[in-house]
């Protein structure tokens, strides 16, 4: 199939699906007589493969080596699973990492504002440790 019917069945511009050649994630088309790429059928499971695991974290990096470790069916629900897994561990840890900074800089707008509440003469400087 021509590039513009493979950006239309797998909801892609034509810009990103030669991104994704270029980068190595889209197997290169074939070339027809007159120069038109000629994708597989197949080529829209993988756009859309793609394109679901960005949305979901998954670098191009991450997606590069999932569908070079993926055999000939696809990747094995097993290989899935453990990416998964691990992309959330590390959403967790992204998550618990904002937290924490998230309740340091509501601790000190609550000292800030404490501070601003103060009589002028009783203020002191204020050192906050960041």
């Amino acid at each position: 199939m021509r590039i513009g019917e493979l950006a239309q069945r797998s909801e892609l511009s034509t810009s990103r699906i030669r991104f994704y050649e270029t980068h190595g994630l889209l197997p290169k088309a074939e070339r027809r007589d007159n120069g038109y790429r000629d994708y597989p059928d197949s080529a829209v499971e993988i756009l859309r493969l793609i394109h679901g695991a960005q949305n979901l974290g998954f670098s191009l990096s991450e997606v590069r080596v999932g569908l070079t470790q993926a055999g000939p069916s696809g990747l094995s629900k097993d290989d899935m699973l453990k990416a998964l897994r691990h992309k959330l561990a590390s959403l967790d840890q992204h998550i618990d990492e904002a937290t924490l900074r998230r309740r340091r800089i509501v601790d000190l707008i609550g000292k800030l504002e404490s501070e601003r509440r103060r009589p002028k003469t009783s203020r002191r400087p204020f050192s906050a440790r960041l």
